[in-house]
């Protein structure tokens, strides 16, 4: 049951992420957007380990890792644009 509830969390994650895009409140490409991904895809990981599926396991690390790059990109443009200003 806790896994359950810890998967639909997951998914509540994703889906406001996902809604604020598609309505215009968040950017794709913003800190907010990458951040929901990032606990969506952790929460639903966790989720997993009571019932294990590998291919889904595999998405939820790859949108980890994407979302971890997002940021990560995010964070370099910020120290280049202070470096330049």
């Amino acid at each position: 049951m806790l896994y359950q509830v810890i998967g639909v969390c997951g998914f509540i994650a994703y889906m406001t992420g996902f809604a604020g895009l598609q309505l215009g409140w968040l950017d794709g490409n913003g800190c907010a957007y990458c951040v929901s991904n990032i606990i969506g895809a952790s929460l639903v990981l966790v989720s997993l380990y009571h019932a294990f599926n590998l291919a889904s396991a595999l998405i939820q690390v790859a949108w980890i890792v994407l979302g971890l790059l997002g940021l990560y990109r995010r964070r370099l443009a910020v120290v280049s644009a202070h470096q330049l200003g």
